[in-house]
């Protein structure tokens, strides 16, 4: 079936339809299973192979119960930086927490004291939309050091709007003696989906007209303290020296977000080497009294380490692609170690979505309109795997990450709907057809043919057949006598009497002529005993018409009618014929001829049912003839012997 040759309104519906089913499809993929099929593939797809440049120090649950009730004395924090910047000589050390109230004052002075004269560590810091979400008693003092100490150099390229959108009302900064003594500052803040999945990671805040950078970035560009930024709207270039990069990113009215490359390995889904808190303190209190420490300080040099809470107690659990119960230090080791490595997912735009999806479309619904159903249907199928298929083994281990699950969604629904546009259409065409066919055919022979149609060979063919003419005699001088309206309405009572009785013995109304019928027996639906249905029809035609002039006798405006059938068989061309603009169904040859010259005949012979020779021979075991005459039937053609059809011989 072609698209293009159904009528406009079936291609209406067709469009009401698919755009409400494909916006459903979209909304409920949007909102129910693009997510988590993405988080689904990413868990599939996620490297083994970590940086092993980094090392995560957790505050567990064991370094809770060794170490003393949560919140620790600020003291045991300095512990754990000098062991890891004194002792374990580590790169860098970035602290996923932030510290904003006051505790114990002697312990505040001494850990203030001693984190002055650290140089590696990298505190966090907290950003928000809300105004008034953090409250700073000292908040100028506070702004003042952290606008002048930590922004960073951004050229930002974006469209203005993208900015202003994008601004934080507010900052937690830090208490104040760590903003003057440390090095850098990093926001710790993660950016859960509506699902409460965290997904993506900001590097750049946007705070009171400056950047500030995300935690990982702080850590990069302590590392590398030359390093210029340029945001455009879809990647942040990052420049060190003559060496560049660019990380991926989506802008919103939100801010600029980069999708975290996720990595397992290690202990379950946790990746990097890990070290509990506990043993760093009581290994720094050994080296102190002159006793090993507890772990190889080594494994720690030169590396950066993330210290950050995993305990139940401390919550900092989130959750993630990888794991519904993921600690927050892990995501900012992750961070990290994206930038490190410039490892990032690629989501595609939704340009290029609604893209896939358009082809999409278009690719099924030709296929379905196009091919026949088994093969549009394979063909589908194996569309909507592949695709799939290549999304997990190709795409996503390439750190592309298209929506894998619409356009499967996609082309499901344009299967439906095409494979229901065509049985829906098809059967109204069915039904069309039934009413068509039933002009010509019997019931019988219309079942058969929408049964199989492929027993129909309608582009034509030699058959055996046998050919039924049946004509009114003398109808032109009742032409003559009676008005049309009369004439009309005879021959349509005429008519319903006779077609009935051609469909009951399988015959097909080839056509009208006048007041004259042809029937074809024995085509298009091929049968055997065509000839026998013949005579029976025509013997039953007769008993008809004889009924019919009965009830006209008793009708004053209706003449006394008299008709002559003629019967042949043989073989003839049986199919479609004419031009391209018209066709129709036919059967042309000498059997055809002959039939038609018997019809006439019985004015002649005075006769009412005439047969040929090559008829009688198939139907004589069951009719009564008799022969009338041997005739030439063309000028010249050999002579056939005719029969004129008495009765019937009862079985």
């Amino acid at each position: 079936m072609k698209l293009f040759g159904k009528n406009l309104k079936n291609h209406f519906v067709l469009a009401f339809f698919s755009l409400i089913l494909f916006w459903s499809a979209y909304s409920l993929c949007n909102n129910f299973f693009v997510n988590p099929v993405y988080d689904f593939l990413v868990r599939l797809t996620s490297p083994a192979k970590m940086s092993d440049e980094i090392v995560v120090v957790t505050i567990d649950d064991s370094s809770i119960n060794k170490t003393g009730r949560w919140p620790w004395k600020r003291t045991l924090y300095t512990d754990i930086f000098e062991y890891l910047e004194n002792v374990a000589k580590a790169k860098l050390i970035a602290f996923d927490s932030v510290l904003v109230s006051y505790g114990n004052k002697k312990d505040d002075e001494e850990f203030f004291n001693r984190f002055s004269k650290l140089e590696k560590v990298i505190p966090g810091v907290f950003f928000s939309k809300n105004k008034s979400h953090f409250l700073n008693k000292n908040k100028d003092d506070l702004n003042k050091i952290f606008s002048k100490k930590f922004f960073v150099d951004v050229k930002d390229i974006r469209n203005t709007e993208f900015k202003k959108e994008s601004e934080y009302a507010s900052s937690s900064f830090s208490l104040k003696e760590i903003l003057n003594s440390a090095e850098s500052i990093g926001s710790v803040l993660s950016f859960p989906d509506k699902d409460g999945t965290i997904r993506k990671t900001e590097h750049l805040f946007f705070y009171e007209n400056r950047y500030y950078p995300s935690l990982a970035l702080a850590a990069y560009k302590y590392l590398h303290p030359e390093t210029g930024f340029i945001l455009h709207k879809d990647f942040l270039k990052v420049k060190t020296g003559e060496k560049s990069f660019d990380i991926p990113v989506f802008t919103d009215k939100n801010g600029s977000f980069s999708y975290i490359r996720w990595y397992r390995g290690g202990e379950g889904y946790y990746p990097y080497k890990t070290i509990s808190a506990c043993k760093v303190i009581q290994s720094y209190e050994n080296i102190k009294k002159g006793k090993p420490s507890l772990i190889d300080a080594s494994v720690l040099a030169d590396k950066i380490v993330v210290i950050g809470a995993t305990s139940t107690a401390i919550k900092d659990i989130k959750s993630t692609p990888l794991k519904f119960d993921y600690p927050g230090v892990y995501i900012q080791a992750t961070g990290i170690d994206n930038i490190l490595n410039n490892d990032f997912i690629q989501r595609t735009s939704k340009f290029q979505e609604t893209m896939v999806l358009i082809i999409t479309v278009i690719a099924g619904f030709s296929a379905i309109f196009y091919f026949p159903p088994l093969y549009s249907s394979i063909l589908l199928t194996f569309l909507g795997v592949g695709y799939f298929y290549v999304c997990m083994f190709f795409l996503y281990p390439n750190n592309i990450a298209p929506d894998a699950v619409t356009p499967v969604v996609f082309i499901a629904c344009t299967m439906l709907l095409g494979y229901g546009y065509e049985y829906f259409i098809e059967d109204a065409e069915k039904v069309k057809t039934r009413k068509l066919i039933a002009k010509y055919v019997s019931k019988d022979i219309m079942e058969e043919i929408l049964k199989d149609p492929d027993r129909v060979k309608l582009e034509g063919k030699r058959a055996d057949i046998t050919i039924l003419f049946v004509d009114i005699r003398n109808f032109t001088r009742l032409s003559e006598i009676l008005d049309p309206e009369q004439i009309s309405e005879l021959l349509n009572e005429y008519f319903s009497v006779l077609i009935p009785v051609i469909f009951k013995y399988r015959g097909t109304v080839n056509k009208f002529i006048g007041d004259a019928v042809m029937a074809i027996f024995g085509a298009p639906l091929e049968n055997p005993g065509h000839a026998e249905d013949s005579v029976r029809c025509a013997y039953e035609i007769l008993q008809k018409v004889n009924d019919l002039k009965v009830k006209w006798v008793l009708e004053d405006d209706k003449p006394d009618i008299n008709i002559g059938i003629g019967i042949s068989s043989g073989e003839a061309f049986v199919g479609n014929v004419g031009a391209e603009e018209r066709l129709e169904y036919s059967a042309i040859g000498n059997t055809v001829n002959v039939a038609n010259r018997l019809e006439g005949f019985n004015k002649l012979y005075k006769t009412s049912i005439l047969i040929s020779e090559s008829t009688y021979e198939r139907v004589k075991d069951v009719v009564k003839v008799e022969e009338v005459d041997s005739v030439h039937v063309t000028q010249n053609s050999e002579p056939i012997k005719i029969f004129e059809l008495k009765g019937l011989i009862q079985n």
